[in-house]
């Protein structure tokens, strides 16, 4: 019992450390500078939609098929557009909106990983701590790509550093209850993963890139959006 408890503390490092350290950079971007706004957020863009094709849909269809992959972006694209239409009334910006539904899809995306970290480290501890490290390097630049949204949305930057901090929780989870049990279902951990994907593929179609171009039209934004891109293939591959 004493492994399972150090793995999720392992897990919980893992997650709130590396979204945390993206989300340090929130006091260093200037809300008026709407330049920078629009390229930070075609850098989010193109990071999230990196992981989406490359990591999180590929990995769904590997391990659950592809009816439990459509189910899940389905329901992950439903549940955005649920979540927009009852904050409708509420006094928040789209990209606020954004921000909020992100953050909620990458904690989501990052139960699998924690339940990953610890089925690997009851299978093998070397295998569970080169994991462990692969994940927390990867979580910088998601963390990251929360504070463009949630900066433009101008909330406060203690409000981001938490939320980025709070977005890593799911990891220590997901790493007890994979500690716990040895292995998890395959088709849970598909669900999550095309779920989430789904949820990122809707905001940023909907919201990231349309509202990069918005606040500055010229090429930077896409120029970013390519950046991010690439980005996101190199903490995959």
């Amino acid at each position: 019992m004493g492994d399972i408890y150090t793995i999720t503390l392992v897990g919980f490092f893992v997650g709130v450390a590396g979204t945390g350290l993206g989300g340090l950079f929130a006091p260093f971007i200037k809300e008026e500078n709407q330049k920078l706004l629009s390229c930070l957020l075609g850098l989010t863009g193109g990071l999230m939609l990196s992981i989406v094709a490359f990591e999180l849909l590929p990995q769904s269809y590997i391990l659950g098929g592809l009816i439990t992959e459509i189910i899940g972006i389905l329901l992950g694209i439903i549940v955005v557009i649920s979540v927009e239409e009852i904050t409708m009334g509420k006094n928040y910006n789209s990209l606020m909106k954004s921000g909020i539904i992100l953050s909620i899809s990458m904690g989501i995306h990052n139960l699998p990983e924690g339940l990953a970290i610890g089925s690997s480290f009851m299978a093998h501890k070397e295998m569970g701590i080169t994991l462990a490290l692969a994940i927390l390097v990867h979580n910088i630049p998601e963390g990251l790509a929360l504070v463009a949204p949630l900066k433009a949305g101008k909330l406060p930057n203690w409000k981001i550093i938490l939320i980025a901090l709070i977005v890593g929780v799911p990891t220590g989870v997901g790493a007890f209850i994979g500690a716990y049990l040895g292995t998890v279902s395959n088709y849970l951990i598909s669900f999550c993963l095309s779920f989430a994907g789904g949820t990122m593929l809707y905001i940023i179609c909907n919201d990231l890139i349309p509202n990069a171009k918005t606040l500055h039209s010229g090429r930077a934004s896409t120029i970013w959006i390519i950046i991010g891109f690439i980005l996101g293939m190199l903490t995959i591959f």
